[in-house]
This record gives structure tokens, C-alpha cells and sequence, in this order.
């Protein structure tokens, strides 16, 4: 049996890095800023990297490389390479991939991803065999483990309600870090999920619109979600920290001031090295938000989501973590 099975995306993804992107502020955008180039130019790439990405991949390496015995459950391509070099990848990190489904109809996930100097970044993104969830894609009778890991499964909810039944059939704990898709369905929708599910994460500004708060109100909305939720309810807001806890107490982390490199895959880090801890230390909430910070703000010094996961169990520069 499996410690954890990570459902969700897997993709391959090429990072580009251009002095020709600029920054320019348009409030037509819907974060105020667009990255831009001339058209019709030829812009020069100063760097170009291969890596390979996907939420639930993401999450995998991590809890491979805290000794966790982990499987990966996804879609990719039946024949394109890309999903080959997916699935070599994660056999590297010694990760199993028996429950992988290979779609013929679509390729696999791909994303071209133009990083600026500050380390943001635009994703183009083409979803391909990992949006294309059905329950008849799950070998249900292999999906043995002790946690699953549900990351994006663009918002499909037959297949949310089909794995959520299957863990409760088989004691299994779930672990969610949901996507846009997910959270568009709306409370009422996710209400019987969320109150089955042991850990939550969402971001501070998808906790106030999931609960109907404005954005400058994280700790309301924090403090109503951690309510509904079976256990452990986690609100990331970047260099603010992030919240955590149950219904009955809570804790404040801290993040430290580094030079980021590329923010792909800081939210997976997190969540995956905070259930990583969580699973090990059995429940120490304040030491699982030291290692999930450490995670993430070792992946944001790398360009990639992988590269920067911790292999260490020990904790480097552990945050402040204070009792609410």
C-alpha cells in the first residue's frame, strides 16, 4: 500500500527568459500588469529550460523525497514524448506511475511559461489529456493508500464526489489543493466535500471569494473555512505567511526575505511539504508549517517547479510559527 497517491495534472514545460518581455501596467488586464513584446519581432531568449510540472506531479516529488511511498495517478498522451519524459522523471525519484493513464485521443499537458526579471511569470498553457478526467479513467481497485493528494482536476465534480466516496469506502485520508475549476463550483456545491476533507489549502485571495469576504479580510475568511472543514484548513499569502489550523485552534507562520528566481510551483512546495511533515510528525501542525515554508522558498530560487524541493527532513532557517 501507498503512503500517499497524488492525483491530478502532469505536464511538460519550457521556461523562457527574454530581457525583450516587458512589464507594462493595463487595468484591462485582470492582474493590472501585462507582459509584453513587439509584434512582429524577434525577441532573444537569454535562457531556456526543460523541466517537467503539474500539480499533482509537483506534489509527488515531494513526498518521495521524504521517504513517503508515493504514486502518481494522471493522464498523459498515449504516444508523444512528452509524456514519456514525464514518466521517466517521476521513476527517478523512485515514484510510481502503474496508475497512469494514457489517453488516446489527447496529448499530453504542455505549458510555455515567460518569466520576467523579478521572477513572475505567464503561462501558456495547452491542458491536453490531464483536463480530461472521467471516474472510468481511475483503476478504483489499485487505489489503495493512506492519503490521496487531490490537486486540479479542472473542476469535474462527478469525479471529485466518486473519489471523496471512495476514500470514506476505504478509511483513506484526503489532502486537497483544489484549482480554479474546483473553486468555481461555489460553496454550496463543495460543502459535502470540504466537510470530508483532512486537509485544505487555498490562497487568501480564493478563501475570500469562496466565502464571500473581500479580499483584505484573509482572517475571517480563514476562520469561517476552518470551520466547515473536517481538519486542517492552510490560507497562503505569499511574503504575509500563511494561516493554519482546526476548528478549535490556529497558528501564524512567517516567511523570510529572499531573492526569488521563478514562482512556478511555490503553492505546490507548500501544501505537499506541509502534508509531507503533517504525515510524519503526526499532526504537528506549527512544525508542518516550518517545512512547507522551507519547501516553497527553496522552489522560488530555482527556475522549475522541481528542482528546489527539499530532500532533507531537517528544516533550514525554520519561520516563526505563533499561536493565534
Amino acid at each position: 500500500m501507498y503512503d500517499v497517491i497524488t492525483i491530478g495534472a502532469a505536464t511538460r514545460d519550457v521556461f523562457l527568459r527574454s530581457r525583450g518581455i516587458r512589464i507594462v501596467r493595463d487595468d484591462s488586464f485582470s492582474t493590472g500588469e501585462g507582459e509584453c513584446f513587439a509584434l512582429g519581432s524577434k525577441i532573444d531568449v537569454e535562457e531556456i529550460v526543460f523541466e517537467t510540472g503539474g500539480g499533482a506531479t509537483n506534489a509527488a516529488v515531494t513526498f518521495a523525497r521524504q521517504g513517503l511511498r508515493t504514486g502518481f495517478l494522471g493522464k498523459i498522451g498515449a504516444t508523444d514524448a512528452r509524456g514519456r519524459e514525464i514518466l521517466s522523471a517521476l521513476r527517478q525519484e523512485r515514484i510510481a506511475t502503474t496508475l497512469v493513464k494514457r489517453d488516446r485521443r489527447k496529448s499530453t499537458a504542455y505549458s510555455v511559461l515567460l518569466l520576467t526579471a523579478r521572477g513572475e511569470r505567464t503561462a501558456l498553457v495547452y491542458r491536453g489529456a490531464s483536463a480530461d478526467f472521467h471516474p472510468q479513467d481511475f483503476p478504483w481497485t489499485k487505489v489503495r493508500s493512506q492519503w490521496l493528494y487531490v490537486s486540479s482536476l479542472a473542476g469535474k465534480l462527478p469525479v471529485l464526489k466518486k473519489i471523496w466516496a471512495h476514500a470514506a469506502r476505504h478509511h483513506m485520508k484526503i489532502a486537497w489543493d483544489p484549482g480554479v475549476g474546483e473553486l468555481a463550483l461555489g460553496l454550496k456545491r463543495l460543502m459535502p466535500l470540504l466537510s470530508q476533507t483532512s486537509i485544505l489549502h487555498v490562497n487568501q485571495e480564493e478563501a475570500a471569494r469562496l466565502m464571500g469576504f473581500g479580499y483584505e479580510q484573509d482572517e475571517a475568511s480563514f476562520d469561517k473555512l476552518r470551520q466547515i472543514v473536517d481538519g486542517v484548513t492552510i490560507v497562503t499569502g505569499g511574503t504575509e505567511g500563511a494561516l493554519a489550523g482546526h476548528r478549535s485552534d490556529s497558528w501564524r507562520s512567517t516567511t523570510h526575505p529572499i531573492h526569488v528566481v521563478d514562482t512556478t510551483g511555490a503553492g505546490d512546495a507548500f501544501t505537499s511539504g506541509f502534508v509531507a511533515t503533517f504525515i510524519r510528525s503526526r499532526g504537528n501542525i506549527p512544525l508542518s508549517l516550518q517545512f512547507a515554508t522551507a519547501n516553497s522558498e527553496s522552489v522560488i530560487r530555482h527556475i522549475g517547479a522541481k528542482i528546489g524541493i527539499l530532500h532533507s527532513r531537517r528544516i533550514p532557517d525554520p519561520v516563526a510559527v505563533m499561536k493565534r
